[in-house]
């Protein structure tokens, strides 16, 4: 029962823990990366904006998670990013810096004020400070829960002396909480358990040194389990594990004269001495190391060599499942993965053009390979966002989660287009036997031109949504539907035998068409998920009835030059 209430504690702390990041996340989401790329201009900067995002976002996991993410989706490089991380380090010890306040007593506080904010609130803000002191009040139960635990153990005199001889082992408690930490994925919950037992005097207060050292070991370790999947990531993981490795090594060797010599000349109780050990660690490996993150650079690039432009290929999928305990960041991890269904499209296309002017029906093949991947990708991409939680996300997060959902179904249906339209057209081209006139050739070309441009813009906005960039893409597609009409008009006032000759070629022009009206969706989603209600809508609404008359306009008179030819 004793250590069932300890293991209780544990799972109370990285729930609180859990709870503290997901409202934080919930206040700033995307925020804090594009704030964090926007201050990596120098190491210094770097540093103390690291401070910050690990004050915003206290948990070692997410840290570790986010730094990852940066690498992956900007051109940062190891050595900038290991600046971040490093201040991020030390900002993170505030939370075990909130553990060593002993307001066990007030945690029902906290979590009934959290749970009036995050359950009955319905603003953002208000339900992400809720969430919050919910995740506040479960870290000082899970405390209050541990200690007690630890009181009854320590009145058992043989489970006192087994603790006892860990005092003796110092590199085993070293090794046994870095993988704690591996385990738990939190610094702060394997922290927070030795200042638990510590306090109740179950744990000698000298293993408190190899035992904060350890779990700032074992995060490094969750970073490079976070980031082997990239080069970049693996050199920030590795040059993350020699700087901190280095740092707790050097202390290691000391003896146990020593290890009270750095409790004693640190103010407080055990469990503030076990925070400001953690706290005066991170900040005096990273003021350290800040001076040297040149050298360090050159050592994990020469530990790990860059790839070939032979060897580097795209990851096989973006979306990463440990980045789920980080619903912005698994957000962003969406998007990158819908640029993938894009690129998947964008070859459909090519394929389609090169079966049509090679005259070559086998590459169908090759159409229905990409079409096959694309539907796996919006099929994993679909089962992956049905993963995050709304109740972790803020409501722009949430407009944006369905945005991208949304647009997925938009380019699967693109996919749809091209096979079953486009390419059906393409091949009865090929098999009428009929060559293309030089300017239903030019004006082919000159729409798949464009339709391709508007893929590269739509990618675009789809990771930046800009609004401006959005109404810019939303006035082309009007442009190309009036460019359609006029095409569509020339080819029906043409003699029959020529109009006959140019069906095909009013099919395919049609399916660009209608294919660029599937990618304008993501432009009319931006507009009303950014700018104000009442404009929003005004301006969409003109543009979409705008769009729906011009359709019925054409759909009419091209029923009414139906019948007069009949006649």
């Amino acid at each position: 029962m004793l250590f069932l209430n300890i293991a209780t504690g544990v799972v109370l702390l990285l729930l609180g823990m859990r709870y503290l990041r997901k409202g934080l996340d919930r206040l700033f989401g995307n925020r804090l990366i594009d704030w964090l790329q926007e201050m990596t201009k120098n190491r210094v900067q770097a540093f103390f904006a690291g401070m910050v995002a690990g004050l915003i976002a206290p948990s070692s996991s997410a840290i570790a998670m986010l730094s990852v993410q940066m690498l992956s989706q900007s051109a940062l490089t190891a050595g900038r990013m290991l600046a971040i991380v490093l201040g991020a380090n030390v900002g993170i010890t505030v939370s075990v810096q909130l553990l060593a306040f002993r307001l066990q007593d007030y945690s029902g506080l906290f979590l009934l004020s959290g749970a009036m904010g995050f359950l009955f609130l319905k603003r953002a803000i208000f339900r992400g400070v809720g969430q919050m002191l919910l995740g506040i009040g479960l870290v000082f139960l899970a405390m209050g829960i541990i200690a007690n635990a630890g009181s009854v153990a320590a009145a058992n005199a043989d489970l006192k002396l087994l603790f006892g001889v860990a005092e003796h082992y110092p590199l085993v408690v070293f090794s046994g909480t870095a993988l704690l930490t591996l385990a738990l994925q939190s610094s702060t919950a394997s922290i927070g358990l030795g200042i638990g037992l510590a306090q109740a005097g179950l744990l000698p207060g000298i293993t408190m040194v190899p035992w904060v050292l350890g779990a700032n070991l074992g995060i490094t370790l969750t970073m490079m389990l976070a980031g082997w999947g990239s080069i970049e990531g693996r050199r920030l993981a590795i040059g993350s594990l020699l700087i901190k490795g280095f740092g707790a090594i050097l202390i290691l060797l000391g003896s146990s004269r020593f290890f009270l010599f750095i409790l004693n000349i640190l103010p407080g109780a055990i469990d503030r001495k076990a925070a400001n050990l953690n706290t005066l660690f991170n900040l005096l490996l990273g003021l350290i190391a800040l001076p040297l993150l040149s050298p360090i650079s050159r050592v994990f690039t020469f530990l790990i060599e860059s790839q070939t432009i032979d060897d580097s290929q795209e990851p096989d999928s973006y979306l990463d499942p440990l980045l789920l305990q980080a619903p912005s960041l698994a957000l962003n991890q969406a998007a990158r993965e819908e640029l993938r269904l894009m690129d998947e499209i964008n070859l459909m296309l090519r394929a389609v053009w090169m079966m049509l002017w090679g005259n070559n029906i086998r590459l169908i093949s090759k159409v229905e390979e990409h079409q096959s991947r694309l539907e796996r990708a919006q099929e994993g991409l679909k089962n992956y966002l049905g993963q995050i939680s709304d109740d972790n996300l803020s409501e722009e997060d949430i407009d944006w989660k369905f945005i991208v959902l949304d647009y997925s179904q938009e380019l699967t249906a693109i996919g749809t287009l091209i096979r079953r339209d486009l390419s059906d057209a393409a091949i009865r081209q090929i098999q009428s036997g009929y060559e293309l006139s030089p300017e239903d050739r030019q004006e082919l070309e000159t729409l798949y031109a464009r339709t391709l441009e508007r893929m590269e813009k739509a990618a675009l906005i789809l990771m930046s949504r800009e609004t401006v960039r959005a109404y810019q893409f939303i006035r082309e597609k009007e442009q190309l539907n009036i460019q359609a009409r006029l095409f569509r008009k020339a080819r029906l006032e043409k003699p029959l035998p020529a109009q006959s000759a140019s069906a095909n070629v009013l099919d395919m022009f049609d399916c660009l068409r209608r294919i660029n009206s599937h990618l304008t969706s993501l432009g009319y989603a931006i507009v009303r998920n950014v700018l104000r209600p009442g404009e929003t809508e005004s301006k969409v609404t003109q543009l979409e009835e705008k769009e729906v008359f011009s359709a019925d306009f054409e759909r009419k008179g091209a029923e009414k030059r139906s019948l007069l030819d009949d006649t």
